[in-house]
């Protein structure tokens, strides 16, 4: 296993304003074209649970993040991340993502 140097992409996930609406999703496919049996960007919905005695939904993205790191470097703003609803979705420097997920419930992939 390597070890997380820095130098690569971070994509952060906000798990508390993501809806789960499958928009990254969507936008990644419509971006890339690739055939149906492919996943590059996958929305995975969560049952909802009772976290301290309020119930709580999320849902988790799972992106294959070579694929992400090549977008990233054609365009910094992609479309799974501009055409987000919520705004849950940011891409940048993993120094960047940490800094932005301070004090907030969010799930960061790295590549």
């Amino acid at each position: 296993m390597s070890r997380v140097d820095g130098k690569g992409i971070a994509l952060l996930l906000d798990l508390d304003d993501c809806n789960g609406c499958f928009s990254c999703e969507a936008a990644c496919r419509e971006t890339h074209r690739y055939p149906y049996d492919e996943d590059w960007m996958r929305c995975e919905r969560r049952e909802p649970f009772l976290v301290e005695g309020v119930l709580r939904q999320y849902h988790l993205v799972a992106p294959v993040l070579d694929k992400c790191a090549a977008c990233y470097e054609v365009n910094s703003n992609p479309l799974c991340v501009s055409g987000c609803p919520t705004r849950a979705l940011k891409i940048g420097s993993l120094a960047d993502m940490v800094k932005e997920a301070e004090g907030r419930h969010c799930s960061i992939f790295t590549a």
